[in-house]
């Protein structure tokens, strides 16, 4: 037992020495991490970012044909809180790591189900989740850190973009937002147990207005988000406006009416609310 206390004595010293011998300095490779809503998925991306400092990169520090941790230090993550499509093929909600088999022409892409590997040892092709090719194009402007991020933004996704020294590649990423607010929608409103929040009613009346689907059952939630809130004037506008689509003007006109006034008066802002209804009370008086 003595001699158990002794080594163990010694092993805390060993570690606490260890510790304080620790230099901290900056990454050359520095962490990064994104959040980021592509349609009503929300996208975490989490890379080491390299710099290319005059090497040449593809081809050579990274060769063709062999895998890539897609950045430096740890595999880079990507987690989803969603199912998304990236290149039509479908990814659960998790978190995955991304690797990547660079090539001239194009790059193999792999979603990974074992996101705790430090780069790619211990990586086991029987884990993928996924495996597709996307074509890469070559830059006109020099990228000198790799950069991982998302462009080309629409309700339905985005492009996941990889750039490094000349190359880029896009994986073209799909949520189905529309049928993931509709069950929305039919689970806080329509199959609602209990009482609504009147912004719950009012944003699905706009969703449905937006989409131009039901609109009677719209009309029903918007009055029913007005009742509950009387004092959102921006309520009664989009009242105003559905019932303009309806070609209810004189609806249409009260509703307009009202929201003007209290936009009016509102002691905070108007938030543009006053020039949307006067330009729609013109709009009206067009019609009448």
């Amino acid at each position: 037992m003595k001699m158990k206390k002794i080594l163990f004595s010694l092993f805390l010293i060993v570690t606490v020495s260890i510790a304080e011998a620790q230099i901290s300095k900056a990454s050359l490779s520095p962490q990064v991490q994104i959040e980021q809503n592509v349609g009503v998925a929300k996208i975490g991306i989490t890379y080491g970012q390299p710099g290319a400092k005059g090497r040449p990169i593809f081809g050579a520090l990274i060769p063709y044909g062999k895998l890539w941790r897609t950045g430096a230090n740890s595999s880079t993550k990507i987690s989803l809180d969603q199912t998304v499509s990236f290149d039509g093929n479908t990814i659960p909600a998790g978190t995955y790591a991304l690797y990547t088999i660079p090539q001239k022409d194009e790059w193999t892409i792999i979603i990974h189900k074992n996101e705790k590997l430090w780069g790619d040892a211990g990586y086991n092709q029987s884990n993928d989740l996924v495996r597709f090719k996307v074509p890469s194009k070559k830059l006109n402007d020099y990228q000198e850190t790799l950069l991982i991020n998302f462009e080309n933004f629409n309700a339905n996704g985005a492009d996941l973009v990889i750039k490094w020294e000349k190359t880029e590649v896009k994986i073209p990423v799909f949520v189905d937002s529309d049928a993931l607010t509709f069950n929305e929608i039919k689970e806080k409103v329509i199959d609602a147990d209990g009482s609504v929040h009147p912004q719950t009613y009012f944003d699905a009346a706009l969703f449905y207005y937006e989409k131009n689907k039901d609109l009677s059952q719209a009309t029903t939630w918007l009055d029913e988000a007005i009742r509950l809130r009387p004092e959102a004037f921006w309520y009664k506008y989009y009242r105003a406006e559905m019932a303009y689509t309806l070609s209810d003007f004189t609806t249409s006109k009260k509703y307009a009416e009202d929201a003007l006034a209290a936009a009016k008066s509102s002691t905070a802002s108007d938030y543009g609310y006053i020039a949307k209804c006067e330009l729609l009370l013109k709009e009206i008086a067009k019609k009448e």
